[in-house]
């Protein structure tokens, strides 16, 4: 249950913040510089209608013209996918064409790690990403998308999760890897 005050807080919120008002709030909160709207609340807003702006309300004044350039200075020429402000020059060091995809490739990795399970009666995510040789949460990833596409299966969950290439070898070592877990060491054990 919330108390009384974060009940007050929620139903402010919920009705008497406009769109941009909650979003500025959450952007201030997230650390983001550049805030789109002030903090203030916007008038309680007919039922049926939407809160926010008002009908017949004009759009706010539109922005400045921008300075113009000192006289004999080139136009500043931007590149497809180049931000505001920036010049078509690359950065040096940085490779031209698509950035940040994997030098493998998506199905290359699916295939090895397909391969890596299918070989095995039931192989933990931590096992595959040391056969591998890629990181663990590349692996998992890997593995989802593998489990989704029904090319393998998965048995148990959390820390008992087995991979296979059938859901029975799956769920057998997963129930293998249950009964060989080591618990919590009780000080005086009962015989």
């Amino acid at each position: 249950m919330t108390d009384a005050f974060t009940a007050h807080i929620i139903h402010y919120v919920r009705h008497s913040m406009s769109d941009d008002a909650i979003l500025a709030l959450v952007k201030s909160q997230l650390g983001v510089k550049a805030l789109s709207a002030p903090l203030a609340p916007v008038a309680k807003a007919k039922p049926g209608r939407k809160p926010g702006r008002k009908p017949g309300r004009k759009p706010g004044p539109k922005p400045a013209a921008k300075a113009a350039a000192p006289a004999g200075a080139a136009p500043v020429k931007r590149g497809p996918g180049c931000p505001k402000g920036s010049t078509n020059k690359p950065k040096p060091g940085r490779p031209k064409g698509k950035v940040g995809r994997p030098s493998g490739g998506l199905a290359e990795t699916l295939n090895h790690v397909e391969r890596i399970v299918k070989a095995s009666h039931g192989v933990a995510a931590s096992d595959v990403a040391k056969s591998a040789g890629i990181p663990q949460s590349r692996a998992a990833t890997a593995l989802k998308a593998l489990k989704l596409a029904k090319r393998i299966y998965q048995g148990g969950d959390r820390r008992f999760a087995r991979y296979a290439g059938d859901a029975k070898s799956a769920e057998q070592a997963s129930l293998n890897a249950r009964k060989n877990a080591s618990g919590p060491q009780g000080r005086g054990k009962k015989k």
